[in-house]
């Protein structure tokens, strides 16, 4: 069964670049309630180990048919870091990527993060109400509404300006030529 764990942190939104933390190690979480069962849970210091080699996906709220980036088509990058999971993505130029850009902007969303997961090796407390993912396979990892770490943050990041003009300039060449053509 994938597990999903979210978290809570402050954005701030300038421009399409998302990043933030997606995942922080050794911090617990609000309680979590599994097949029954209450508990808190820390996830150890690199964790998703091999598994960031893997192709990981970026979503809005856990759902697969709402892709924001990915690792595969390098709109994603991941980094281990001693205090977590490290991240940044492009955000599209489609509707949703602006909207998810929009609601950060408004505060509508205060980037929350969450990550789904299958855990591969963990250990409990002896009365069973505190878990340590030792080890685990990363799938995902989401922009939520809602969270249960506190711990997590994200933030948009503009172009710089100067790029910005290069490029625009270096466009308005391309359409030149092509109308001389």
């Amino acid at each position: 069964m994938i597990s999903r764990r979210d978290f809570n942190g402050v954005s701030k939104v300038e421009g399409r670049t998302l990043r933030g933390v997606a995942a922080v190690y050794g911090q617990p979480s609000r309680p979590i309630t599994e097949q029954g069962r209450t508990f808190t849970e820390r996830i150890a210091p690199g964790a998703f180990g091999s598994s960031l080699d893997t192709d990981i996906k970026l979503y809005y709220n856990h759902n697969a048919s709402m892709p924001l980036a990915r690792t595969k088509s390098g709109t994603l990058e991941l980094a281990d870091s001693p205090s977590g999971l490290q991240y940044e993505a492009s955000l599209p130029d489609t509707t949703l990527g602006n909207d998810v850009r929009a609601l950060l902007a408004r505060g509508d969303l205060s980037g929350e993060m969450s990550f789904g997961f299958y855990v591969v090796a963990d250990t409990w407390n002896k009365a069973k109400t505190e878990r340590t993912v030792n080890s685990a396979r990363l799938v995902e990892i989401s922009v939520v509404v809602d969270a249960a770490y506190p711990q997590t943050t994200s933030s948009l990041r503009h172009v710089d300006a100067g790029i910005t003009d290069a490029v625009a300039a270096r466009l308005e060449l391309h359409i030149q030529r092509i109308r001389n053509v």
